[in-house]
């Protein structure tokens, strides 16, 4: 079967919350603006993703590369680059077969959480290259500073998204993917 990709108006809804997402996740951590341009980062949907980005499970991960400008050779030049992938196939696949998710808030949630674990793994309050037994803490840990920066968001339709989320971290997160 042929995966589902976002279309347009998905597109437009991921700006918007993206926008919001970095926003307020900024305030929470009480980050300027030059913390983003350390940590750089980009958002790539299932169209624009490499075979080894793509999950059958998750609906986003984080990637990690060295990035480097391209006029400049000396490994002190180097950055880490994280690409938030998401997984359009299985976003999709989630509003269609849980009845209270509306995609905004969906991809609000998503985002924000990407972002969470990005702001820690550049300030190193958690390591990327972790070991499998800490992955599953770092991810409720995320999931908890997600719930947070969210909870006083008067976003509809986010209160299911939340739940969404609790009942999946309950269970060891087997939906969780660094």
């Amino acid at each position: 079967m042929k995966p589902e990709y976002f279309r347009q108006h998905h597109k437009e809804f991921l700006k918007e919350a993206t926008v919001i997402a970095e926003e307020v996740t900024s305030d929470f951590f009480k980050l300027s603006p030059c913390h983003w341009r350390r940590a750089r980062y980009d958002i790539l949907t299932l169209e624009a993703l490499a075979a080894e980005e793509i999950s059958s499970h998750a609906l986003a991960l984080v990637a990690k590369y060295d990035g480097r400008h391209k006029d400049r050779l000396l490994r002190s030049a180097m950055f880490d680059f994280y690409r938030v992938c998401l997984q359009d196939h299985n976003i999709l696949k989630t509003l269609q077969h849980v009845d209270d998710l509306s995609l905004f808030p969906l991809l609000l949630y998503i985002v924000t959480h990407e972002l969470v674990h990005i702001v820690r793994f550049s300030q190193f309050l958690a390591l990327y290259e972790s070991p499998e037994e800490h992955k599953h803490e770092e991810e409720r840990r995320v999931h908890q500073l997600t719930q947070k920066i969210l909870a006083r968001l008067p976003v509809r339709d986010l209160p299911p998204v939340m739940r969404y989320y609790d009942e999946r971290t309950q269970g060891g997160l087997q939906y969780a993917n660094l």
